[in-house]
């Protein structure tokens, strides 16, 4: 009874599409860490440009001067880090809450490693935190080009 249903009332093609369509519909999941890292390097084949856009020590939200509203910091898909100021090294993410920047320190020439406690992660928003001989630092950037 029920075939004689289908087969009368609904066209075949309109079976065949709707099971097409429905067959389809496979989402691949994408771990916590992999989104956070394409967040951090954006999507493109250039790197998304973090610009700094608010600074807090402690709980006081310190105002940038004009060379601090220019600065950004960019992290390639090649774990290549580079900044506005000059600065070239790698970054690694090695869980959803820790960024860490190695570059060389110049003029000294010494290797250095920032660590940071991530915040926050967005497309458009990083909110990253570090201590500063003790005292924390919060610095928030927007992505941007």
């Amino acid at each position: 009874m029920f075939k004689q249903f289908i087969r009368h009332s609904v066209p075949p093609f309109f079976l065949f599409f709707v099971l097409l369509f429905t067959s389809c519909t496979k989402e691949e999941s994408v771990s916590p860490l992999t989104q956070s890292k394409v967040y951090l390097t954006g999507t493109g084949s250039t790197p998304t440009k973090w610009y700094l856009t608010s600074y807090v020590s402690t709980a006081t939200v310190l105002p940038l001067n004009y060379a601090q509203k220019r600065y950004y910091k960019t992290f390639g898909a090649n774990n290549l880090y580079k900044d506005s100021d000059g600065f070239v090294g790698s970054w690694d993410m090695p869980s959803t809450e820790q960024l860490i920047e190695r570059y060389v320190n110049y003029p000294s020439g010494t290797p250095a490693t920032q660590s940071y406690k991530i915040v926050s992660i967005t497309a458009t928003n990083l909110i990253i935190l570090h201590d500063y001989n003790g005292t924390p630092i919060t610095a928030v950037y927007t992505a941007g080009n």
